[in-house]
């Protein structure tokens, strides 16, 4: 049974066929060749990458086709050059020596290959024997065979020694159990100088010897002389030899030392960089602090030149950057323009499925995925310079916030499979700590409504109290002064004056209606309205509100909008938010009254701390005129407070407002911005069922011409 999808080679061994096309086949298209097989250029830049077996007989059968001839064997001949060394050097030049480093093989082999097991023997001093059994299941090809003899050939040659021989008697392509290889080569010069001066000398002596003995021949103490000085010339050479080619691979011992201390730099860190990111993320605090950690320590320990942070807003549906570091002022300008539309279904861009699919995303160029991209989003690719990039969602607990993007735009550094598994695994932490951030401030939210509910509640009941004693002082008083008015005469000059008290009298009492219904104390007649018609009956009283120098614009709901309310209340609301929007503009601007329907679902009152879950009619006014800050925001409902001069203003119109909006079991809320304008929104319980049904249509004709329509800004953050 075959192994499907498992990875069995390293993609070093990729990466030098890949280098051998780019130096001698430059004709041949490699980024085609890789994506046939299946294979991205960061998976062949990682060294820590492996690959299955489809894929790579899927590089060989292309790259055959594309070469024209199979190169199997060179590839491996080609390990041995200065351009393919990081592989062999990390594991087999420490160990000094051809026959060391085939014969220790099967420990090395572990490194590129998992199909199989490795066992050496050795022969000669020149010689090894290398065996090689695939594992049950593995189904390699002939060309991996050819591969093979390459590497091991290559071995020999990274010492500087000839090319091997290499016999290759046992097949398993050719019905054998296993491949047999027997690798020869000729010796070194110093080690024939040494085998030369190791049989001369012995023999020397022994003729030497018999001359002597026999022939009375030569003096001894010449001959042993000359002798000598032979002996420790030919060690000299030979030590020297020797000792060359030792510092040749000392040296490249030592470049690849050098890489691999880089590496463990790299490493640490990395290391360092989680545990500072964990010690970041502890801490409680806002989103704004997190993400500024986080950028903070990607940039110090990871040293990506540029990074992004997007985040969705609280429905998902679009996706606006959040924070960032290392682009231009006019790129940042970009980014803060730019959004994600996350609904729609068309869209397929690598910010979109990967917030999508909560799956990370690894782009070597931009250019091959542009097709997948709109218009707009290739315009922005391009004003960002981005070509290759990671894409990595932030998620928690399946919940995707947003998307980490990193790229090297000025370093050229490339990015490879290692900085896609890093930001993976760093993600989930980010979003962990996002999600924990966006709770506290729901709570903190929550509280503060809670807060200023009860401290409206507890203002309500007091001006309620003060409302009904204040209402009953002013009853007696306006009944006194009407007798006293009974008693004096017509053209009394003292009627004049009760006159005035009568007058104040009932502006006073204007005020504890006011307080009544702040507190929802005073009386009202609910009954199932049509919203739309009691907005519209209003248009002649409003258009009357308004200066010439302000716009009135109308949109009413197409369909019925049906509620229980009192109209005459109704109207109050809508007047007392006509008034202030009129006030806010007083040199002029745009007034716009809307009503809509909405469905206030959990994510929706989990934003805002408040509500009920259900549908709801809304009646938005907005103006063009000088916003509120936030501080101001927080008091505009009070009793009393007003931001106008003294003596144009009451400071009850939007007090009252809230009392009878809650009195109808609804909401209000605020989104205003400084210089920009205000919208209040108003929202009732919609009425369904029979009931609605009875509640008649808006009147046939009743909309003005001319109005247009408004949408209301919905996904911008509100403020109740």
């Amino acid at each position: 049974m075959t192994i499907e999808g498992q990875p069995l080679y390293n993609s070093k061994i990729i990466s030098i066929f890949v280098s051998l096309l780019q130096k001698k086949y430059p004709h041949v298209d490699v980024p085609e060749l890789l994506r046939y097989a299946e294979i991205t250029p960061y998976e062949v830049n990682d060294e820590g990458h492996w690959l299955t077996q489809r894929q790579v007989d899927r590089f060989h059968a292309r790259m055959t086709q594309m070469v024209g001839a199979d190169i199997s064997r060179e590839g491996g001949h080609y390990a041995a050059s200065a351009a393919a060394h990081g592989m062999m050097m990390k594991y087999t030049l420490g160990l000094i020596g051809p026959v060391n480093t085939l014969l220790a093989i099967g420990k090395c082999a572990r490194n590129f290959s998992r199909s199989g097991t490795y066992s050496a023997a050795k022969l000669a001093d020149n010689k090894v024997e290398i065996t090689f059994v695939p594992h049950a299941g593995v189904e390699e090809q002939p060309y991996q065979c050819e591969n093979r003899i390459g590497m091991f050939e290559a071995v020999v040659m990274l010492f500087n020694y000839h090319p091997p021989e290499t016999l290759h008697e046992e097949c398993i392509f050719q019905g054998g159990e296993c491949c047999r290889y027997i690798i020869s080569w000729k010796k070194t010069w110093y080690a024939r100088v040494r085998s030369l001066r190791n049989r001369l000398v012995p023999l020397s002596l022994v003729v030497y010897a018999l001359l002597l003995h026999f022939g009375q021949v030569g003096h001894p103490v010449a001959f042993l002389t000359a002798l000598a000085f032979i002996t420790l010339g030919s060690s000299y050479l030979a030590q020297r030899m020797e000792t060359r080619e030792i510092v040749t691979a000392l040296d490249q011992v030592k470049e690849s030392t050098e890489q691999i201390v880089a590496q463990m730099g790299v490493n640490y860190n990395n290391a360092r960089m989680v545990n500072e990111v964990g010690q970041a993320l502890s801490k409680q605090s806002g989103i704004d602090e997190v993400l500024k950690n986080v950028t903070k320590v990607i940039e110090k320990r990871l040293g990506y030149d540029r990074c992004v942070i997007m985040l969705a807003d609280a429905r998902k549906s679009r996706l606006t950057f959040r924070t960032g570091y290392g682009y231009t002022d006019a790129q940042r300008d970009v980014l803060l323009e730019a959004s994600f539309d996350l609904t729609d279904p068309g869209a397929h861009g690598v910010f979109v499925t990967c917030f999508r699919q909560n799956r990370s995303r690894f782009v070597s160029d931009f250019a091959d995925v542009a097709n997948l991209h709109t218009p707009r989003s290739i315009a922005f690719s391009l004003e960002l310079e981005a070509r290759s990039f990671i894409c990595c969602p932030i998620a928690c607990d399946g919940e995707v916030l947003g998307i980490l993007a990193v790229d090297n735009k000025k370093s050229q550094r490339p990015l490879m499979q290692s900085d896609l598994s890093l930001l993976t695994g760093i993600a989930p932490v980010i979003g962990m700590s996002l999600r924990n951030a966006i709770h506290l401030e729901r709570e903190r939210r929550m509280s503060e409504q809670i807060r200023q509910s009860q401290k409206m509640e507890s203002v309500g009941v007091l001006a309620g109290g003060i409302a009904h004693d204040f209402n009953n002082l002013l009853t007696g008083m306006m009944g006194f002064v009407a007798l006293a008015q009974m008693k004096l005469k017509r053209d009394d000059p003292a009627q004049e004056y009760l006159e005035q008290v009568l007058s104040a009298a009932d502006r006073a009492a204007s005020l504890t209606q006011g307080l009544l219904a702040f507190s929802r104390k005073q009386v009202n007649h609910p009954e199932p309205v049509n919203l739309n018609q009691v907005v519209d009956n209003l248009r002649k009283l409003l258009s009357r509100l308004v200066t010439s120098k302000i716009t009135l614009h109308m949109e009413l709901w197409p369909e019925k909008l049906a509620v229980v309310a009192d109209s005459g209340q109704i109207d109050q609301v809508i007047s007392n938010l006509v008034n202030n929007a009129r006030d806010a503009m007083p040199d002029g601007g745009t007034l716009t009254i809307c009503t809509s329907l909405m469905e206030m679902n959990e994510e929706w009152i989990d934003q805002r701390g408040y509500g009920r879950p259900g549908s709801y009619a809304v009646i938005s006014v907005t103006d063009t005129g000088t916003g509120i800050d936030e501080a101001t925001k927080a008091h505009v409902l009070e009793p009393f407070f007003t931001t106008k001069e003294v003596g144009k203003g009451s400071g009850l119109g939007l007090a009252i407002v809230y009392g009878i909006v809650k009195q109808h079991e609804g909401y209000v809320e605020i989104d205003s911005t400084p210089g920009v304008g205000t919208t209040l929104n108003v929202y009732l319980p919609l009425l369904t069922g029979a009931a609605a049904a009875g509640v008649p249509e808006l009147a046939s004709g009743a909309q003005a011409q001319g109005d247009r329509p408004f949408n209301r800004p919905e996904n911008r953050p509100i403020s109740p």
